[in-house]
């Protein structure tokens, strides 16, 4: 719950990237996971340029980091709906219309990411996070990703 609390302050106080991390991040990605980054609400680049900080800016890590909640883009809410509709979920609610989409952002995200081309890796953290890592996929990488995801 705690983590719950300061994503959603988080997303209240969050700042634009600056050119400097902007070019940084059009830097780490092609050009289509670019374009899915830029696409994404300012707090949502601002916490996945974070989680990419979180990781020691691993160069291996970077675009699992920057593209893990693009799904997001597809549910365009704000911090009170996304609360609303994260503890309706927890709490097995059923809910339709942009809080199912939100719900599914991981789904929906990895769907994106494989069809611009992101790594099997990047697929696969994006669908199934906070989940454990697959049988398959490289579990330390997993746990870091995770915990630089857990703010």
């Amino acid at each position: 719950m705690v983590h719950l609390i300061k994503r959603f302050a988080g997303h209240l106080t969050a700042t634009p990237l600056t050119a400097s991390e902007a070019t940084e991040v059009s830097g780490l990605l092609a050009e289509p996971l670019a374009d899915l980054f830029f696409a994404m609400a300012e707090a949502d680049q601002r916490h996945a340029f974070d989680v990419y900080v979180r990781t020691g800016r691993d160069p291996l890590l970077a675009e699992t980091a920057l593209m893990h909640d693009v799904g997001k883009v597809a549910a365009p809410m704000g911090p009170v709906s996304r609360s609303f509709a994260t503890v309706a979920t927890a709490c097995r609610i059923p809910v339709g219309g942009s809080w199912a989409i939100y719900r599914d952002h991981g789904p929906i995200g990895a769907e994106m990411l494989a069809t611009a081309g992101a790594t099997e890796f990047t697929v696969a953290f994006t669908q199934t996070h906070p989940g454990p890592a697959p049988h398959g996929f490289d579990a330390d990488a997993w746990e870091r990703l995770a915990a630089a995801d857990q703010i």
